[in-house]
């Protein structure tokens, strides 16, 4: 043996190393130390490691429902003044095209109200209205569904009275996702 060879069998290995290595010979488990201050430190980081998953979860879930109320309220812009603006000689494509921005269940409403009340006077009196949006704000958000307060500027126009006459309307409307798409589902006037 050389002389660093005497020095290390001279020195006694620790304790807890002894253990390690009778425990790898006998397959036996090594067991952690029972010391008050790592189970603390071992409650802590458990503690800190669950805080941290539901502050990630919250945090998505928090952006996820930021971008529907983003989209959602992108869609209605477009599409509530689709559903608000036609002109008495194309009534019937501006009546189809806004009918494509609408739940079945409220296209049913909307259509009947259309062709119902709306179309007649309108091809009478050879009305041409166009509504935009001048102001929104989501009201409330849950899941596939978010409703708004809309504010809007509607002209229109008569054979009667060739000058716009402007209208500043407010409607609640509610959009939900259907098919990746957001479509307007219901429409009323706020008073």
């Amino acid at each position: 043996m050389t002389a660093d060879a005497d020095a290390t069998a001279a020195t006694p290995a620790p304790k807890s190393a002894k253990k390690a290595a009778k425990a790898a010979r006998t397959g036996s488990r090594v067991r952690l130390p029972k010391d008050k201050n790592v189970r603390i430190l071992s409650a802590v980081c458990v503690v800190l490691l669950l805080a941290t998953a539901a502050l990630a979860f919250f945090f998505v879930r928090q952006q996820q429902a930021s971008g529907a109320r983003t989209d959602a309220t992108t869609a209605a812009t477009t599409d509530v003044p689709e559903l608000l603006s036609y002109t008495f000689s194309s009534f019937g494509s501006d009546l189809s095209k806004a009918e494509s921005v609408a739940t079945p269940q409220f296209r049913g409403t909307y259509s009947k109200l259309m062709t119902g009340q709306i179309e007649g006077p309108a091809k009478q009196n050879q009305v041409v209205t166009s509504a935009s949006v001048t102001n929104s704000s989501v009201i409330s958000y849950s899941g596939s569904k978010v409703t708004l307060l809309m504010f809007l500027s509607q002209q229109t126009k008569t054979k009667a009275k060739a000058e716009s006459v402007l209208n500043d309307v407010a409607v609640r409307v509610t959009m939900r996702k259907s098919g990746g798409q957001w479509l307007v589902d219901d429409m009323t006037p706020h008073p």
